[in-house]
This record gives structure tokens, C-alpha cells and sequence, in this order.
């Protein structure tokens, strides 16, 4: 029971994340967003260290180090690959990858369910790309390029999860402060060549005034993503990687529900669909 709230809390706040990185990004550059937002999550999870601890343990260092670059190469392939669009099509694609991944790995280690639980895992595979679809008019089918970028960006979202839990369990926060120390520095690293390359300009979105509520979505974004973390860190040690990681993959909940309540925009009839077999198929882990 546990592991499921876990695991639902862990896809909410990835969603919110991602909802403020988004709002952020109308006026800011992504990759700035995104380094920013990272570098606030770092701190963030140093204040939380008093708490649930810290580890120098090498395993818990090198996995850490280890999805901290999975995910900077499987961010670089997201945004790639939504560019390319449609994001209809891609999105789903990636999260509906980034659940089989370690849900396979979690099988191969001996994850184990009744009837009803292989049965609620397939339903929140289906209700992850009801979720994350979104009708519109652009129905183009996507390029081959857009879906092995998509698919790229699924695994190494998935190589993330796999990395976070197989660090040890008396680890403290270590894995989720390597991730973020890494994935920040190559952002860093990236953005610096960015500024460069445009010689430090300055977008003409980012020099109007009433920035600071979109360096609040930064902060924000980072505040979540990095909580959200550390929710998927307890769910996996106390419960199953395959449930907890299908769950996650339905980090479009958290996005279309603030979407809702902030923005007023509609949820289409087939996110209101995923959304209830979401919510059904996660009774039913619950109580199996």
C-alpha cells in the first residue's frame, strides 16, 4: 500500500515539475531552466541531508554518479525529441519506454505478482499513454529520427530508475545528490558553451520585466523534481522496482492536473479515461 501512494506521489510531483519547467521555458531559455532548476534542487536536497543522511559508501556514490549522467543524455534526447514532434506521439512513446525498462529489469530480479497484479501493471502501461496523449490537430506521423529519439530518451529514463535503486538502501540521500550534482554540472557545462556561443546576448523574452514569477517556475520546477526523487529513492527501497517505476511513468498526471487548476485548460476525454484507469489499476496493486 505504501509502495503505490509512493510511487503515485513520486509520478504527482514529476509532473509539477515539469508543468513550472514548462511555464518557465516561455520566457527562458530550456536549457537554462533546466540547469538552474537543477542547481536549486541540489541545494534543496543538502537541507533535507539532516534527515535522511548521507553515505560516502562507493556503490552509493557510483550509481549515483552513474544516473546523474543517464540523465542528462535522456533530458538532451527528450527536448530533442519533442522538437521534432508531434509530442503526442513522442511523449507517450518515452514514458511508456521509461516504465518497461526497469519494469523488465525488476522482473528479471525476481518481481513477483498474482494474476490480478500482472493484470493492474498492463492497465497503468495503458493508462501511461492515454495520459500523455494529447489530441490536437497535428496527427503527422513522427519522423524516424523523433522516435529513436523519443525511445532514447524512455531508456535512459528508465537506466536512471535502475541506477537510483540499486544503490544501497542505508545510502542516506547519496544517490539523488550524485544525480543532481552531475546532471547540474553537464547542464552548467552546456548552458556556459551556450552563452558563449552567443557571445552572453540576451533573449530579447528574458529583458522584459515581470521575470521574477518565471524564475519562481525555476525554482519551483527544481524544488519538485528534486522531492519527486527522492520519493521514487524511499518507494524503491521499501517496495517493487516494477511497480514503482510504472507508477512514475505516469508523471503526465501531475502536468495536466495543474494545467487544470492554474491554467483552466481541458482535459480531453482520453487523459479523463487513463486518468480513472490509473486510479483503478493502482487500487488494485494496492490491495493484491
Amino acid at each position: 500500500m505504501l509502495t503505490v501512494l509512493l510511487g503515485f506521489a513520486t509520478s504527482l510531483v514529476y509532473g509539477f515539475a515539469d508543468f513550472f519547467g514548462a511555464i518557465a521555458s516561455r520566457r527562458i531559455r530550456p536549457v537554462t531552466v533546466t540547469a538552474v532548476s537543477g542547481a536549486v534542487g541540489l541545494v534543496f536536497l543538502f537541507t533535507l541531508i539532516p534527515v535522511f543522511g548521507f553515505s560516502f559508501d562507493s556503490d552509493a556514490l557510483s550509481w549515483g554518479i552513474w544516473a546523474g549522467a543517464w540523465s542528462a543524455v535522456a533530458m538532451s534526447c527528450l527536448y530533442a525529441s519533442l522538437a521534432l514532434g508531434p509530442i503526442s506521439i513522442v511523449s507517450p512513446l518515452s514514458a511508456v519506454i521509461s516504465a518497461i525498462v526497469p519494469a523488465a529489469y525488476g522482473l528479471y530480479l525476481g518481481d513477483t505478482f498474482s494474476p490480478w497484479g500482472y493484470l493492474a501493471i498492463v492497465l497503468l502501461l495503458v493508462a501511461v499513454v492515454l495520459v500523455g496523449f494529447v489530441p490536437g490537430a497535428d496527427v503527422r506521423m513522427p519522423t524516424p529520427q523523433a522516435l529513436l529519439l523519443g525511445a532514447a530518451a524512455g531508456a535512459g529514463i528508465g537506466a536512471v530508475l535502475i541506477c537510483l535503486d540499486q544503490a544501497p538502501e542505508n545510502s542516506g540521500l547519496t544517490p539523488v545528490i550524485m544525480l543532481r550534482a552531475v546532471s547540474a554540472s553537464l547542464l552548467g557545462l552546456f548552458l556556459i558553451a551556450v552563452l558563449v556561443r552567443e557571445r552572453g546576448r540576451v533573449r530579447a523574452s528574458e529583458s522584459k520585466t515581470g521575470m521574477h514569477r518565471f524564475w519562481l517556475a525555476v525554482a519551483a520546477a527544481g524544488l519538485f523534481d528534486s522531492s519527486a526523487n527522492v520519493f521514487f529513492l524511499l518507494a524503491s527501497r521499501i517496495g517493487s522496482l516494477t511497480v514503482v517505476s510504472v507508477l512514475t511513468a505516469l508523471y503526465p498526471l501531475g502536468t495536466i492536473i495543474l494545467a487544470r487548476v492554474i491554467l483552466k485548460e481541458k482535459i480531453a476525454r482520453t487523459q479523463q479515461v487513463g486518468i480513472a484507469l490509473a486510479l483503478s489499476a493502482s487500487v488494485v496493486l494496492a490491495i493484491t
